[in-house]
Formats: structure tokens, C-alpha cells, sequence
């Protein structure tokens, strides 16, 4: 469920970079970017199949714990976690980021410290396992508010639907080029 809600968020990031092409698979629909050429460097290194994933040629079946590096903020501590996730067999873990720890108020976007994702990217190359980012904006995880800045609810809009003042609201945190998170997450992506 994790994996096939995972390609759902990133066919929706597919088709709002404008991406025209689908592919049914299993009942799931996969939608490419239009353009054969730029569809091709973004498939260099991460495709698939009726069956599985491949990373840069070789397929991968994905097996996947899950950790919030919010909830263990001792970042020397999640080296040994990732490890012996590994250890228990999966290749994979999963993880939510928490926007209501990152941008406490409105426009002011802090990862620094605990809340800083780069040693936990760092911790899970030197584990030698995938991490597979679950940003939200809305994330549940038992999180207060399902991870939603307590301002939000200040924004005169229904929250969690198409609502103007609702996805104006996440655009900073969401959406390219102002996108922090995604900065954040794609600085470290497979390559």
C-alpha cells in the first residue's frame, strides 16, 4: 500500500509538470512526460516493468520499513536504525516529513538541526538502503494535525481538497520552483 500510494503522488507530480502520456499497469495508470527526449533522461535511471522496478538497469524489488527521523531526533542515532532495518531484510524505508516542524510560521521554512533530512539521506547511503519520501503536505502518521502547520488552520479555505486559499496556502512547501521540500528531497534522489 505504502509503494502503490508512493507512485500515486509522483504520477500526480507528473501531471502537474504537464506530462501527457499514460500507461495502464495492474490498474494502476502511469503518466510520462510528452517529450521522448526529456522522458528519456528522466528514465535513465529509474524505469519498470509488469513486475518490478529497475534502478539504473538492474530490477529491484522494493521492500520497505518505515521511520520517521522526526520521532527519533538523534541524528547519530539513525545510521544504527537504517542498519538493522537492513539486517531485518528490507532495502527500502520509507518516510514522512512532518511540514508543521518545518515551517512553524507562515514563509519562515527551517530545516536545520534534528529537523535537517540530509544526515538521515546521508545515514541511508552509508546503510545502503533506499528511502522512499512521503512529504505530504497532509501526512496522518498520528501526527497532530496529520503534520499540518497549526496556522493552517487560520487559512480561510476547506483544508485537504482544491480549495484556492487551501493549495495557495502549501504552495511554498509543494510547489516547483518555490518548492522547498522538493529541494530538499531531489538534491539526493537516485542518479
Amino acid at each position: 500500500m505504502k509503494f502503490s500510494s508512493s507512485w500515486a503522488f509522483a504520477c500526480l507530480a507528473a501531471q502537474a509538470a504537464g506530462a501527457a502520456i499514460s500507461h495502464s499497469v495492474n490498474g494502476f495508470t502511469f503518466t510520462e512526460h510528452p517529450d521522448p527526449v526529456k522522458r528519456d533522461l528522466l528514465q535513465k535511471y529509474v524505469t519498470w516493468d509488469d513486475k518490478s522496478l529497475f534502478v539504473n538497469g538492474e530490477r529491484l524489488m522494493l521492500f520497505s520499513g518505515e521511520i520517521h527521523p522526526y520521532r527519533l531526533p538523534v541524528p547519530s542515532l539513525w545510521i544504527d536504525v537504517l542498519q538493522k532495518v537492513k539486517a531485518l531484510g528490507f532495502n527500502c524505508v520509507s518516510f514522512y516529513i512532518d511540514w508543521a516542524l518545518l515551517e512553524g510560521k507562515p514563509g519562515e521554512y527551517t530545516a536545520e538541526g534534528v529537523f535537517a533530512l540530509e544526515p538521515f539521506f546521508d545515514a541511508a547511503k552509508e546503510a545502503g538502503i533506499y528511502l522512499l519520501a512521503r512529504p505530504g503536505p497532509y501526512i496522518n502518521a498520528e501526527a497532530s494535525g496529520g503534520g499540518f502547520p497549526g496556522w493552517l488552520q487560520r487559512v480561510n479555505g476547506t483544508l485537504r481538497t482544491s480549495d484556492e486559499a487551501y493549495l495557495k496556502a502549501t504552495d511554498k512547501y509543494v510547489i516547483p520552483p518555490k518548492c522547498r521540500i522538493g529541494r530538499t528531497v531531489s538534491a539526493d534522489m537516485i542518479n
